[in-house]
């Protein structure tokens, strides 16, 4: 009887003893509970602060949630064993002391944002697109460009082979001309010193009386130097001397 009285001392004092450490650990835990409370209440504020001065419009898309204070419960004294107390102090420590895990709202970017950003890649797709139209049209200009020379160069070829012909052409026929008025002048000439060589020598010499010294000098050049000396022989002395001076200073 007295051992049993005695355990049973033993086992009130050490749950005594546990009840004054739990009553002493509950204020600590509180305090620190309300401290994480806090910081997430003004972390929220803070997010909700941000996301307002973010946002376009006025109205917010989504709210914080409100954080409900916590409530604190009376704890009920009741006889239970100590296996099972130490087991439910060290999950209530467990849960106290475990990081906190932050479910605030999730972040949601502005409407108006996305439009601009959708605005902006449209208007980089239409520049985009335009910029691949004008290099495809610079390409058929450039190709027709290409063309436009080409077909310039081979007709400045053909222009320059036709006027080089023409050339020719025009020079043969300048030749030619020049030949046959060259020809036709020979003609004359010889025609015109048979006629003073069949001519007495008499007349002759007085048709040269009446010729520059020139017209002169040239008939007596046609003529044969047999002809040439009759015909001299019957003009006057001072008139032959001087067409035969002349006649030596022409001789190359």
């Amino acid at each position: 009887m007295n051992s049993s009285s005695t355990v049973l001392k033993a086992e009130r004092v050490r749950f005594t003893g546990m009840r004054r450490d739990d009553s002493t650990a509950r204020p600590h835990r509180r305090f620190l509970l309300l401290r994480l409370v806090g910081g997430l209440i003004v972390s929220t504020v803070l997010f909700w602060v941000m996301v307002q001065l973010g946002q376009a419009s006025p109205e917010p898309k989504s709210k914080a949630s409100p954080v409900s204070p916590p409530s604190s419960t009376q704890n009920v004294e009741s006889p239970v064993p100590h296996g099972e107390q130490n087991e439910s102090g060290d999950q209530s420590d467990a849960k106290l002391f475990a990081p906190p895990t932050n479910q605030g709202p999730a972040i949601e970017v502005p409407r108006e944002v996305l439009e601009m950003l959708e605005q902006r890649k449209r208007d980089l797709d239409r520049r985009e697109e335009a910029i691949r139209q004008n290099e495809e049209r610079l390409m058929i200009v450039r190709i027709q460009i290409e063309e436009l020379l080409e077909q310039n160069e081979a007709l400045e070829k053909k222009i320059q082979s036709t006027q080089e012909k023409k050339e020719d052409r025009l020079s043969a026929q300048q030749t030619k001309a020049q030949g046959e008025k060259e020809r036709q002048a020979q003609e004359e000439r010889t025609r015109l010193a048979k006629m003073y060589e069949s001519m007495p020598s008499e007349d002759a010499a007085a048709r040269l009386e009446h010729m520059p010294d020139r017209k002169a000098i040239e008939i007596l050049r046609l003529v044969k130097s047999k002809t040439a000396g009759l015909i001299l022989s019957q003009v006057k002395a001072d008139r032959a001397a001087k067409l035969t001076e002349q006649l030596l200073a022409q001789v190359p």
